[in-house]
C-alpha cells in the first residue's frame, strides 16, 4: 500500500511539473527594436556593427535613418556600449483607432454637415491625391485607387487590398465617387493612394507607419491620413512627421478614442504639433463621450454613426474619431483643389470651423464647417 501510494505521489509531481513548464514557456522571440544613426551616411556603418554583434536587421529605414532589428535582451546596450550615437527604440505596436459600431446617434447625411456640397460647383478634388495609411483599400465601385503600397513584413509589395475593412470605410469618406448610385464622399474626384500598413487585425509597427508615410511623399501625395494610433511616444515616428512637415504632404490624424478611459489624452502621431488632430461628435454637435481630447486637439469632425464603402463592396455606420478625421482630409482636399497652398489652406480650414461651447482641449478650432465657402472665396 505504502508503495501504491509513493507511485500515485511521484505521478503527480511529474503531472504537475509538467504543466508549470506549459505554463511558462520559454521567450523564443527577440525584441523588436528600431536603431536610428544620426544621418543616413552612417546607416550602412550601423548594419554592419549590429551583424558584427549577431543582430539581425529585418529591413532598413533610410526615410529617418534608421533600421529594424531583432534582438536578444542585453545585445542593446552591447551596441550601445560600443557606440554612443545610436539611439535604440522599441518598435512599438501601432493600431487602428477602435471603431464604434453602435452609438445612439441618429444617421445622418454627414457630408451635407460639414458643407462640403458648396464647394462641389468648383471643385471636387480633382488633381489631389489623398494617402490613406490603414489596413489598405478593398475594390469597391465606389473608390478609384490611383497607386497603392504594402509596408507590412520585411519588403514592401503591391498587396494594398484590405482584408480589415477600416482603411476602406476611411477611404470612403474621403473620396466615395457614386460609382453605381452609390455614395458620395468629401471629395468624389481625389485620387486615393492605398498604404497597408496595418494587418488584418488593424496593428502594425511604428516601423511600418514609418515607411507608409516615407512612400506618401516619395508619391507627392497631397494629404496624408493617419487614422490609426498608439499610446507610445516613438523618436522614430516623430522624426517622419517632422519630416513630412518639410514636405508637400499634410498629416490629418484621428485624436483616438480614449475618452472614457482613464487617460483620455490624444494619442500619437495625432499628439504631434506637426499633424492635425482630429476628434469627434456627434450629427448634434455634441462631444463624443469616446473621443480623446487635450491641448493637442486641433479640430473637430463627425464621427458617430458615419455610412461609407466597406468590404465585399459594401457599406456599414461605423463611428470614432477615425471616421472624423478622413472628413478632415477631404475637406483639405477640396480646400487646395480651389487653388490655395497647404498653409492657406490650414488657415481656411480653422477660420471656417464652428466654435462650440466646449474648452479648448475639447474642440481646437471648433467644428468643421465649409458652409462659408458658398460664396465668399
Amino acid at each position: 500500500m505504502k508503495n501504491y501510494t509513493f507511485i500515485i505521489a511521484i505521478l503527480v509531481l511529474f503531472a504537475y511539473l509538467s504543466l508549470s513548464k506549459k505554463e511558462k514557456p520559454k521567450n523564443r522571440w527577440p525584441n523588436r527594436r528600431i536603431l536610428l544613426t544620426d544621418d543616413t551616411s552612417s546607416l550602412e556603418n550601423c548594419c554592419k556593427r549590429a551583424d558584427s554583434f549577431g543582430i539581425k536587421v529585418i529591413k532598413q529605414l533610410p526615410f529617418i535613418s534608421g533600421m529594424v532589428c531583432e534582438m536578444e535582451d542585453g545585445q542593446d546596450h552591447m551596441l550601445l556600449t560600443q557606440n554612443q550615437s545610436f539611439t535604440i527604440e522599441n518598435d512599438a505596436k501601432v493600431f487602428i483607432v477602435d471603431d464604434y459600431l453602435y452609438t445612439t446617434a441618429i444617421a445622418t447625411d454627414t457630408i451635407n454637415l460639414t458643407g462640403a456640397p458648396y464647394l462641389w460647383k468648383r471643385t471636387k478634388g480633382q488633381g489631389i491625391s489623398v494617402a490613406v495609411i490603414d489596413t489598405g483599400i478593398s475594390q469597391h465601385p465606389d473608390l478609384k485607387i490611383v497607386d497603392g503600397v504594402s509596408t507590412l513584413g520585411d519588403v514592401n509589395t503591391d498587396d494594398y487590398l484590405d482584408d480589415n475593412g477600416h482603411g476602406t470605410h476611411v477611404a470612403g469618406v474621403i473620396a466615395a465617387n457614386g460609382g453605381n448610385r452609390g455614395i458620395l464622399g468629401m471629395a468624389p474626384d481625389v485620387e486615393l493612394f492605398a498604404i497597408k500598413a496595418l494587418d488584418k487585425d488593424g496593428s502594425g509597427f511604428v516601423s511600418d507607419i514609418v515607411e507608409g508615410i516615407a512612400w506618401a511623399i516619395e508619391k507627392k501625395a497631397h494629404i496624408a491620413n493617419l487614422s490609426l494610433g498608439t499610446s507610445e511616444s516613438s523618436e522614430a515616428l516623430q522624426r517622419a512627421v517632422r519630416k513630412a512637415a518639410f514636405s508637400p504632404t499634410i498629416l490629418v490624424a484621428a485624436a483616438g478614442n480614449t475618452g472614457q478611459t482613464n487617460d483620455p489624452s490624444v494619442l500619437f502621431p495625432a499628439r504631434y504639433s506637426e499633424v492635425i488632430s482630429v476628434g469627434s461628435v456627434n450629427n448634434r454637435g455634441v462631444f463624443s463621450s469616446f473621443s480623446s481630447y487635450g491641448k493637442e486637439l486641433d479640430i473637430l469632425a463627425y464621427g458617430e454613426n458615419i455610412l461609407s464603402t466597406y468590404l465585399g463592396k459594401s457599406y456599414r455606420r461605423e463611428s470614432g474619431t477615425s471616421m472624423a478625421a478622413p472628413q478632415i482630409s477631404g475637406a483639405l482636399a477640396l480646400i487646395l483643389g480651389l487653388g490655395y497652398r497647404n498653409r492657406d489652406a490650414l488657415r481656411l480650414l480653422y477660420k471656417s470651423a464652428k466654435k462650440l461651447q466646449l474648452p479648448k482641449e475639447k474642440q481646437g478650432q471648433g467644428l468643421i464647417d465649409l458652409s462659408m465657402f458658398s460664396g465668399q472665396y
